[in-house]
């Protein structure tokens, strides 16, 4: 299998998707993927810019390095601040993924919201690893206790099918690159 075939495939788990749902979302046929994934046909370079990005992976990483799950969601924002756009996100989600920041950004029009965000992003990572710690006991505690309403185990098909609803949202937002020969 070739780095390409195997980055593919990273991609692809690391989004939570199926075939299927990646070669609709990349407007392909699905057995052409399949052969992409296999390594038994090469991908033109509208696909190969399509999956980089929706893996967040800089094309050339993408084709010549092999990724690996630890390499999904890496980046650092940029040095100077310039024109942000939004990839996607909204204030009703409370998060918003920009364009070159490959981590989401979590924000809220809520008063007491916006403070406690405050004062939790002050915080140095360790004391925020042990928030995040002590919060998560004290839920897990609250649930055993029946204070906090159970959630319901959510089917891997309805997380599939969310998941591919979002990639194509993001995938309309990807311009569509043509060559010219």
């Amino acid at each position: 299998m070739t780095v390409l075939a195997e980055n593919l495939k990273t991609i692809r788990k690391s989004l939570h998707c199926t075939q299927m749902a990646i070669s609709e979302v990349l407007g392909i046929g699905f057995r052409t993927y399949v052969r992409y994934e296999a390594g038994e046909r090469d991908a033109p370079v509208s696909v190969l810019i399509k999956m980089a990005k929706l893996g967040n992976i800089p094309l050339d990483r993408f084709l010549i390095h092999k990724i690996t799950p630890m390499d999904m969601g890496e980046g650092t924002p940029p040095a100077t601040p310039g024109k942000v756009e939004v990839v996607s996100g909204s204030l009703m989600e409370g998060r918003l993924s920009l364009k070159g920041i490959s981590q989401d950004f979590y924000i809220t029009t809520n008063a007491n919201e916006k403070k406690l965000l405050t004062h939790f992003r002050k915080l140095s990572p360790a004391t925020r690893e042990k928030c995040i710690q002590e919060i998560e006991k004290k839920l897990k505690k609250m649930k055993t206790q029946g204070l906090v309403s159970g959630t319901k185990k959510v089917p891997k098909k309805v997380i599939k099918a969310q998941n591919t609803i979002q990639l194509k949202k993001m995938a309309k937002t990807i311009k569509k690159i043509t060559l010219k020969g």
